[in-house]
This record gives C-alpha cells, structure tokens and sequence, in this order.
C-alpha cells in the first residue's frame, strides 16, 4: 500500500492536538503534534513521537526537555502555526507568540489549556519516527476549555454530549 493511503487511515482516528515546545533561551522551537500520549503514572511518564527529519529534532536532543502544550478548541491558529514550514526559524519563531518559561526553561503557551514540563528521559527509534519519553517535572491546567480536535486534516470541535 501506498504511505499516503496509511496517513488517510490513521486520519479517520479523532486525535487531541499539542505543540510541542523546546529549546535554551532565545532559540525556541515548536511543533504541532497530534502523537502524544501519556504512558506511566509511577515514574510520571509522556511521549510524543517525532519524525526523525523533523527540525525539532535537533532542539530536543540539544536541550533534553520539552513542553507539552494541549490546545483548546480555540486555538486551531496556535495549531497550524506551529505546523506550518512557512514560519519564522528561530530565534524569530516565537517573538509574535505569548508564552512564559516552565520547569525546565521552555516555553509554555499561555493560550494552552494544559502544559506539562519534561526532561527527556529516553529516545527510542522505531521506523521513520522518534519516540521522545518525557519525565514530568510539573504541570499546570490554565483552563477547562474543551480540546481541538484533529480528524482527517482538519481541526474539529467536540459535539455536545450524547445520551449513551
């Protein structure tokens, strides 16, 4: 099959969508990403996996921590601007871009509902991708915003709640 038959596939998964955040001060960088997951809660564990071409790479292996950054369903600009290759590099990505430092010095996006501070705590390699495991150093919710949504390339609202 054709990879872009598989991406098609996994798009009819609904995902959440985070940027991830990294870097030393003033070179910050971020990224869309919709392949996070926590996986431990002794030892407090997440991943997110990346792709191993992808320009983050070099941040995040450098500055060994990242900040997970969950978007609200009225942040799909934060969404795509974090996802688009037109961007500014850096250090020039994040001067338009409200954010504070975290835990472990990078940037969290004020307008997140949720941000988690890691220090990287493994890298695994598995096919084109890199799975970054993050131990959390300390998190905070900012809002009760209901999440975006990604399904088949396009940012999604939740639907008012069914009767199951």
């Amino acid at each position: 099959f054709e990879s872009r038959e598989f991406r098609n596939i996994l798009g009819a998964f609904a995902t959440g969508v985070v940027v991830i955040t990294t870097g030393k001060d003033p070179m910050f960088h971020g990224m869309t990403a919709q392949s996070f997951s926590s996986l431990s809660l002794d030892p407090a564990l997440v991943l997110v996996c990346v792709d191993k071409a992808a320009s983050i790479v070099e941040f995040l292996n450098e500055a060994k921590a990242f900040t997970v950054n969950v978007l609200g369903a009225s942040q799909e600009d934060a969404m795509w601007y974090f996802a688009s290759k037109d961007r500014p590099t850096p250090p020039e990505e994040f001067k338009d871009v409200d954010y504070t430092i975290g835990a472990t010095g990078c940037p969290r996006l004020t307008q997140a509902t949720t941000v988690i501070d890691c220090k990287l705590h493994e890298v695994i390699e598995a096919g084109d991708h890199l799975i970054y495991v993050g131990a959390v150093e300390a998190f905070e919710e900012l809002s009760q915003e209901d999440p975006i949504l990604f399904f088949r390339g396009r940012g999604r609202a939740l639907a008012e709640e069914a009767n199951l």
